[in-house]
């Protein structure tokens, strides 16, 4: 098997150096032995990602061992494989080909090989070194920050992609199905309590709540952390509490674990105010897949608030720009398209230049 892997690399090799005319990075192959994590992504011309679902991905970590054998680690998920080095050219499993950009003791830079493709569409990825193992490093990244201790010392974990109870709900189509996804059961729970609380639509509003998941399923401590208008408190708290028959207790490290949930709803001409928006990742990624969905089933008018909210909320949320810009294409706004398109391309994203030029320039 490393016998094929290595002729593939060299026929490939061979055939590379014939088109192109560049020099090859002298590459000490023994400086790739060890751990690396990810730092972050790039395209291969130095500016910004352009896709950042590429990002979520991505391999969080890399093992490359001494016999050739590696390991890919995607957050909790860890998938064997065997690479091979030839000059600056890295073989990944049999069909991932990169350059080695950059390769230190204590970085690694490397970018896709397609041939006949512009550097502004390629990726390029950067790792530095690590003397973490994979689970060392799992912990401290993704669950360590996600840690309460409670005063009776108990151990309570914030709601995320990796600790998180499952949810029977989406009583409307699939009664009975059991949610064990993340984003599932962020999307459901939220929609069932949103659909329970009845706050007016057009009335501008603001409600943030906390509750818990206990290790046995339960749920507890419900409570208001912020609202606009209190007469619609008991309202929230009930909508809350019509849940408590969904839960399924959560599971960390083969052991039933507490978890707690903030939850933000937002109406009316709240949602309109910029300054009322702040950052966070949960809220974001739960907003734009909502968007994503409604987009999908062409409802654009629905989708662009959406993505007007991600917008609002993050600097450089591309992905919602150019969703966004597809919508009102979509609609046939296109004074609206080009405004997002030519303000990407200021952002240095060359496909909304050339989506500008296509359609915005007469």
């Amino acid at each position: 098997m490393k016998l094929g892997i290595l002729c593939t690399l060299l026929s490939f090799s061979f055939w590379l150096n014939a088109q192109t005319k560049t020099d090859s990075l002298n590459v000490d192959s023994r400086k790739l032995i060890g751990n690396w994590v990810k730092d972050y992504i790039d395209m291969k011309d130095g500016s910004r990602l352009t896709n950042p679902e590429v990002d979520k991905v991505t391999a969080t970590m890399l093992i490359f061992r001494k016999d050739n054998a590696g390991v890919i680690i995607l957050g909790k998920e860890a998938s064997p494989t065997l690479y091979v080095t030839v000059g600056d050219t890295l073989l990944v499993g049999r069909a991932a080909l990169y350059h080695i950009d950059k390769l230190t003791p204590y970085e690694l830079v490397f970018s896709q090989i397609i041939p006949n493709t512009p550097d502004y569409l390629i990726y390029r990825y950067h790792y530095l070194s690590t003397k973490e193992s994979a689970s060392e490093y799992f912990f401290r990244q993704f669950i360590k920050p996600n840690i309460i201790k409670q005063s009776n010392g108990d151990t309570l974990y914030n709601f995320n992609k990796y600790v998180f109870p499952h949810y029977k709900g989406g009583r409307d189509f699939f009664q009975g199905t059991i949610y064990d996804d993340f984003d599932d059961v962020y999307q459901f729970s939220y929609e069932d309590i949103e659909k329970n609380f009845k706050y007016p639509e057009n009335q501008a509003g603001i409600f943030k709540i906390a509750f818990q998941v206990s290790k046995e399923g339960v749920l507890k401590n419900v409570e208001i952390k912020e609202s606009s208008d209190s007469t619609y408190n008991n309202q929230l708290l009930k909508a809350v509490w019509q849940t408590r028959k969904s839960w399924l207790p959560a599971d960390y490290d083969g052991k039933k674990v507490d978890v707690v949930f903030n939850y933000e709803f937002r109406y009316g001409e709240e949602e309109e105010q910029p300054e009322n928006y702040y950052y966070d990742d949960l809220v974001y990624e739960s907003v734009l897949k909502r968007a994503n969905k409604q987009f999908e089933l062409k409802n654009y008018g629905k989708a662009i608030k959406l993505y007007t909210k991600c917008v609002l909320m993050k600097d450089e949320a591309f992905e919602a720009l150019y969703k966004r810009a597809d919508c009102y294409f979509a609609l046939k706004i296109v004074k609206n398209a080009c405004s997002d398109w030519n303000y990407l391309s200021v952002r240095g994203q060359k496909k909304a230049e050339n989506l500008f030029i296509s359609h915005c320039i007469k």
